[in-house]
């Protein structure tokens, strides 16, 4: 599987984004467009937050996950449905969590039934690592039994069991993909990696969590590459760890983010901050590697001067 042969793949394909305008989702649809694909993004009403850098090349198409015929539209002579749309900040989701299993369980059915009616040939279902929950064994692998800790978790693995049913009653082609933790320009500013960019670019106090848990992180475009290969060469029903495989406490990537862009920090822990979180998380992403040819490409570091760059320079034209 030569990258020619994976990019040409894209050429002429006609592909829906759901949450495209999120920041995994703005750089899979510039990789769509590069390689030739007809992207079309579904987004809620508002102004553009990332899409607005690419609205001149696709086609945008305003709905929601709950309102079925806007679906209807949005999937229509589709080829390739990428579902990333979702409530995913874990403290707005415990804030919300009846319209959290709504979007992301009862959206998901809402995608799938729309893309049954127009007949859409392959869904990549995007779900996530902390389907897992807390495990004792590790690397987790996909044989790992889910197990559920919180709404969000719970409300991603629903929408797996709703796509599994769909293949079984309806013989729908999907594929689904588990990401672990990953990071990149335009990620918004309450997850871990740019919170510390972003304060330490402005030289504020870093007031921070528990620095003990371990997290496996990626850099986006890692992860953006394995969502194609799911797409192009995964298999119906199953399901592909993306990630790192290396262990990280928080504590450590913090530091080295401190480390390679050359900071220095005020910084404070508060190890209670989270009632609930997982402990220990890294993955094993062997079965990508053997079905998909996907491996990680970029380093942590290679990864954190990237976005450091990225937010740098969002910073100063903000």
């Amino acid at each position: 599987m030569t990258a020619l042969v994976r990019s040409l793949f894209w050429k002429g394909k006609k592909i829906l984004v759901t949450g495209a305008d999120g920041y995994t989702g703005y750089h899979l649809c510039e990789t769509l467009l590069r390689r030739g694909a007809h992207v079309r993004a579904l987004v809620r009403t508002g102004a553009l937050k990332n899409l607005c850098q690419l609205k001149n090349h696709i086609e945008i198409i305003t709905g929601d996950l709950l309102d079925y015929p806007s679906l209807l539209a949005a999937t229509r002579d589709i080829d390739v449905i990428f579902h990333m749309a979702a409530i995913t900040l874990i403290p707005e989701t415990r804030a919300m969590v009846v319209g959290t299993f709504n979007v992301n369980a009862g959206g998901t059915l809402n995608v799938l039934m729309a893309a049954l009616e127009n007949r859409v040939k392959k869904i990549v279902y995007t779900s996530t690592c902390h389907v897992y929950g807390k495990q004792e064994k590790l690397p987790i692998t996909e044989e790992h039994t889910p197990v559920p800790i919180d709404i969000y978790s719970a409300s991603k693995l629903a929408g797996e069991h709703l796509c599994t049913s769909f293949v079984e009653m309806f013989g729908v082609d999907v594929s689904i993909s588990r990401a672990f933790n990953h990071f990149g320009p335009c990620q918004r500013d309450e997850f871990l990696i740019p919170t510390v960019i972003t304060k330490l670019l402005r030289n504020e106090k870093l007031e921070l969590g528990n620095p003990k848990p371990t997290r496996d992180y990626s850099y986006v475009t890692d992860i953006v590459e394995g969502y194609l290969l799911v797409a192009q060469y995964g298999k119906c029903r199953e399901v592909y760890n993306l990630c790192s495989g290396v262990e990280r406490t928080v504590e450590s990537v913090v530091e080295n983010i401190i480390r390679i862009g050359g900071f220095k920090a005020d910084l404070e822990w508060s190890p209670t901050a989270r009632r609930v979180d997982i402990p220990r998380s890294y993955g094993d992403y062997s079965k990508a590697q053997k079905e998909l040819g996907w491996t990680p490409k970029t380093t942590f570091e290679e990864g954190v001067l990237n976005t450091i760059a990225w937010y740098r320079t969002h910073l100063l034209n903000a």
